[in-house]
């Protein structure tokens, strides 16, 4: 009797982990196939001939940022619309700020517990860095520095 109950209580909760395990892959399979899908773009129109990491940026403007090297084997950032509107850019690596002086200047201003992402992005005013972290409260804050010159763009703090 105590066999019978510990191995349906088992079955049930290995179908409930496999359930959870079916749910994350597919709601992850769409950024997964719009990453796959820029990073073609961004070495079909001649942007990249190498990738090294792409990932969503949703800003004002979502879009794929693919990072990797341009045909000159410089370090370059394009940025593919998430969607059929507008154009692709792209920019330098070395004509702004990098992602470890982006951080660290977030860090002079601002008590930073835990760093979530520091993700290159791009709208309407041009290329930004986005910080994400955790404060002493544990709450989610993000700040956005220009590229170029590292001066904050943008604060959205204790979230």
């Amino acid at each position: 009797m105590k066999n019978r109950k510990r191995f349906s209580i088992i079955l049930v909760l290995a179908f409930i982990t496999l359930i959870g395990v079916i749910l994350f892959y597919t709601a992850q399979k769409p950024i997964g196939n719009a990453e796959e899908k820029a990073e073609t773009c961004a070495i079909g129109e001649g942007h990249l001939q190498e990738i090294s990491r792409s990932y969503p940026v949703n800003g004002s403007e979502p879009s794929i940022t693919v990072l990797g090297k341009n045909k000159d084997g410089q370090p370059a950032a394009v940025f593919v619309p998430d969607g059929t509107e507008g154009e692709m850019r792209s920019v330098l690596m070395k004509d702004g700020i990098g992602s470890r002086q982006a951080l660290d200047a977030v860090r002079q201003d601002m008590d930073v517990r835990k760093v979530l992402h520091v993700h290159l992005g791009n709208d309407e005013s041009g290329p930004f860095w986005e910080v994400a972290f955790t404060g002493p409260d544990d709450k989610l804050n993000y700040v956005h520095l220009n590229f170029g010159d590292g001066k904050v763009r943008k604060k959205i703090l204790n979230l």
